[in-house]
């Protein structure tokens, strides 16, 4: 199972190219360097809340869209327990 780390930075990769932008790109619009924000999407880093602030705006959603994961992992988690 993938960690809230790894999930985190699947969504926000999921995102960005949903959005046709590169890391480059991203990462320049938002101000931090392109490797951190790799570091962020593979899940070895947790952005702080700033930048998660100007990713969700870059991305154009909310902060709380970025952690949908977290209610599909609860909703698969009880359909396990039901079966």
């Amino acid at each position: 199972m993938k960690t809230t780390k790894e999930l985190l930075g699947a969504k926000i990769k999921e995102l960005r190219k949903l959005r046709k932008l590169s890391q480059d790109e991203l990462s320049e619009k938002i101000g931090i360097d392109p490797k951190h924000l790799s570091r962020i999407e593979v899940g070895k880093s947790y952005p702080s809340l700033d930048t998660l602030e100007r990713i969700s705006k870059s991305l154009g959603v909310d902060i709380k869209d970025l952690f949908e994961f977290v209610q599909k992992r609860l909703r698969e988690a009880r359909a396990k327990r039901k079966n």
